[in-house]
């Protein structure tokens, strides 16, 4: 008997299919209206579940990754977040004597200047242990890689798909070859395969070449305190937890025999790919719930627009009913009408999708992109396909159920009125679920809007706009000491003056925009302050016309200049905000300052004479999104210690300031390869785009967020003039009554206006309630500003109840020009 009934339900689809289609022909503007209305929630929902996929749940191309860890050292204050680096004395104790991993390997980011194989140039590289590639599970593409037996070996390296392709033409004699990175030769062992990637703390570059950590090294040794990332590969069967148990043990014991540890620190050790993804998983997560709101209201929409059309169907079904059709066929036609829609807006939300990722790529907004390919594959197809089915069913199955219930023959003899009233209900719901979604998204978004709005409103203390950044990385085998240093500096600042258009150019070893860390600074008469009760500022190591290049403004006493020497008295200069903090009601100039390290049982920097005060700058620290004014100090680039024989290279950032045509990167390198033609110039990048990246994140969340929310907006909009065109529909005899009667135009105007504000006022409710429940979500992505802002709450209600007075005003005006004789002659 089952058999035979649905072996009638499936002899029947392909009517109910022809049906669907000549009654979805016969009212087009609202087919198009549900299936664009669903493209572009179904759309959103694949590019953004699209991008999560191929960062958070798509496993890392490498050997069984969910066995991969990396570790790190915390702090008490953050113990779920990275802190410092690894010693590489810690990873040798670590990788001889744990019980919880099969291996583990170190690596640590190395700039590699590449010469002899066209102009010199500056490669994203990296040091490894042996055993890296092989606790990873790589294999080479031709050739091999590390092996234990190179670890006594001469020096040696592997190099990336995208560097043979590019520097040596795929040229397969690669291997065996020697190659000169820093001024010293390598041999290229192995070439690694096009899709392999590896990298930790979310960089955003992958590496072009890597090279072998020896045993004739002496920056790596069983004392060494280099810093290093730890991979590591975990036996079967063990858990993170259990190999950060492991390893904590040992560092017990370590602590005990090295002085170099901060206090209250402790180990972590993390998924490798949760690691690969620490800065962009919140912003995915984030707004994959923005656009899963998004298709919730769309896919309400579409339920409410079916909900209208099937109530202007009520006689069809009555007539269809009274010859015969059961209530389960009924059901069975309404429901592949439903289905039809919901497949039409999924198939057109897919080419949606397609459109968003590829420009979503083509912009790159978080400065990286996640290993492998982003695109629409398998997996976000099955999701896509199961949410357009799942939606279709619940959404859908209210239209169809009521459709079906009011199938009763004794509808032939009714007016309708009952029918519509109870449709009337059901799309009112809708639009009531509508709006408490659309508050949700408004409110959002206009936190994150208003975030952004703060971060780039506020006043940075530099110049951004005609300023430019090169870097130029000086190998330790060419520039030993600091004297060589200070006369390449030299050399180069006064050529870079001579181009035209360059009005200042300074000199300094980093960015002033990022802040990797801060400094305790001990002031003269601290001997009984413990070191982490001091002060905590920035260090930067400027040169001269550092902050002339950058525009920063001298307030008192002078800036950093060519007296500051070596064979001087060490000098520095403090900004405005530390002189505030540290010497309240005080002139600092000529008092003495010194910086503590809190992993040192004695001061190992010198005092320096505070010669100078300038203007407080704003910068980020890493993985956060707030632009700070912290304390800073700056000491002289040229009063900086000799590199010890171990330092492999010492990179400069040379800034220069410039005013009318802009300087390219060729400009500069003439002028650096006139004092030595081996130097490789990178990158030259304007200090606005490096402050525009550093504010990505935030900016995409605002932009993203802000186009959702004026999605919904116009979903409630379409969603309340549906409802109010049907409504004054319904009561079109009343409205010619009252107009018979002499009422007033503007009063029913004013009816219909009201019960617009009546139908949105509980949603308009439901959804401040709701958001007030989520505040802590948003909560870590704000700034200067509350979860729970008033003005932002205030905002959006104002512009939803505007945009429900003005979606409800249309039918308001029909209403007025109902023709009372004709509407009274039709009854």
């Amino acid at each position: 008997m089952l058999g035979r009934e649905w072996r009638n339900k499936l002899e029947s689809l392909p009517q109910d299919l022809r049906y669907t289609v000549r009654g979805l022909r016969q009212s087009p503007a609202v087919t198009i209206a549900i299936v664009l209305t669903l493209a572009l929630g179904v759309g959103a929902n694949a590019a953004i579940f699209s991008l999560l996929n191929a960062w958070l749940l798509r496993p890392l191309p490498l050997k069984e990754p969910q066995r991969l860890v990396a570790v790190w050292r915390t702090n008490s204050s953050a113990p779920r977040d990275p802190a410092y680096f690894n010693l590489y004395h810690d990873y040798v104790v670590w990788a001889a004597a744990n019980r919880t991993m099969t291996s583990l390997a170190a690596t640590f980011d190395e700039p590699s200047v590449l010469t002899g194989a066209g102009d010199p140039e500056e490669l994203h590289g990296a040091v490894a242990t042996w055993n890296l590639f092989s606790t990873v599970g790589a294999t080479a593409e031709i050739g091999r890689l590390f092996a234990a037996d190179d670890y006594n070996g001469e020096p040696s390296c592997v190099i990336s798909h995208a560097l043979w392709v590019t520097h040596f033409h795929q040229a397969r004699d690669i291997v065996g070859r020697s190659i000169t990175l820093n001024g010293k030769l390598y041999r290229v062992l192995g070439v690694l395969p096009p899709g392999f990637s590896l990298r930790v703390l979310d960089r955003t570059f992958d590496h072009a070449v890597w090279v072998l950590i020896t045993a004739n090294d002496v920056r790596h040794t069983g004392i060494s305190p280099t810093p290093v990332a730890v991979i590591g590969r975990m036996r079967p069967g063990v858990t993170p937890d259990q190999a950060e148990a492991d390893l904590s043990g040992l560092q017990h014991e370590l602590s005990r025999k090295f002085t170099d540890y901060p206090p209250d620190f402790g180990l972590l050790v993390t998924g490798l790919q949760q690691d690969n993804t620490r800065t962009v998983r919140s912003s995915l997560l984030l707004l994959l719930g923005g656009v899963g709101v998004l298709l919730i209201m769309a896919c309400v929409n579409a339920g409410s627009l079916i909900v209208g059309r099937n109530s202007r169907r009520h006689t069809e079904f009555a007539v269809r009913s009274a010859l015969g059709c059961s209530v389960s066929r009924l059901l069975q036609q309404v429901t592949t009408e439903v289905l039809v829609l919901f497949a039409l807006g999924g198939t057109l939300g897919l080419l949606v999708a397609f459109a968003c990722l590829r420009a979503f790529v083509t912009a790159n907004p978080f400065g990286v992109l996640p290993p492998g390919r982003v695109a629409i594959d398998g997996t976000v197809l099955a999701v896509t396909a199961g949410t357009v089915l799942a939606t279709a069913l619940i959404f859908g199955s209210l239209p169809a159920l009521r459709a079906a219930r009011e199938s009763d023959a004794d509808a032939l003899r009714s007016s309708g009125a009952t029918a519509g009233r109870a449709h009337l209900r059901s799309r009112t719901l809708f639009v009531g679920m509508e709006f408490a979604l659309s508050v949700v998204l408004l409110i959002g978004a206009g936190l994150l809007i208003k975030t952004f709005s703060r971060i780039t409103s506020e006043p940075l203390g530099f110049h951004t706009r005609d300023v430019f950044v090169a870097s130029v990385t000086l190998p330790n085998r060419s520039y030993s000491n600091v004297n060589a240093e200070v006369r390449f500096s030299e050399n180069a600042l006064e050529r870079l003056r001579m181009l035209p258009s360059v009005r200042a150019a300074g000199v300094g070893r980093a960015w002033p925009f990022q802040v990797n860390g801060l400094a305790h600074i001990e002031m003269e008469g601290d001997g009984h302050v413990s070191v982490e009760q001091m002060l905590e500022a920035a260090e930067f190591v400027v040169g001269p016309g550092y902050f002339d290049a950058l525009g920063v403004p001298l307030l008192r006493g002078r800036t950093i200049d060519d007296r500051d020497r070596q064979n001087s008295p060490p000098v520095a200069v403090i900004n405005d905000e530390m002189a505030r903090r540290m010497f309240p009601g005080e002139d600092p100039i000529g008092k003495y300052t010194r910086i503590r390290y809190i992993d040192e049982k004695q001061p190992s920097e010198p005092w320096v004479t505070i010669v100078g005060v300038v203007g407080t700058t704003s910068s980020v620290r890493y993985n956060h999104i707030d632009w700070n004014h912290y304390p800073a100090m700056y000491i002289s680039d040229y009063q900086q210690k000799d590199q010890n024989a171990s330092q492999p290279f010492a990179s400069r950032t040379v800034y220069f300031y410039l005013q009318g045509t802009s300087l390219g990167t060729m400009s500069i390198s003439e002028s650096i390869h006139s004092i030595d033609p081996s130097l490789a110039v990178g990158e030259v990048r304007t200090a606005e785009e490096v402050v525009t990246e550093l504010r990505a994140q935030p900016r995409l969340r605002a932009e993203l967020t802000g186009s959702f929310a004026l999605l919904a907006i116009l979903l409630a909009a379409t969603g309340v003039y549906g409802v109010m065109t049907q409504m004054v529909e319904q009561r079109r005899r009343e409205i010619g009554i009252r107009i018979a009667l002499g009422a007033i135009r503007a009063n029913i105007v004013v009816l219909v206006l009201r019960r617009t504000l009546l139908l949105t006022s509980f949603g308009l409710i439901a959804g401040m309630a709701g958001t007030m429940l989520l505040s802590r979500v948003v909560r870590t992505f704000l700034y200067g500003t509350s979860a729970l802002d008033p003005t932002v709450f205030a905002g959006a209600v104002a512009v939803l109840a505007c945009v429900a007075l003005l979606a409800g005003y249309v039918p308001a005006v029909h209403a007025v020009k109902i023709d009372p004789n004709s509407t009274l002659r039709s009854e």
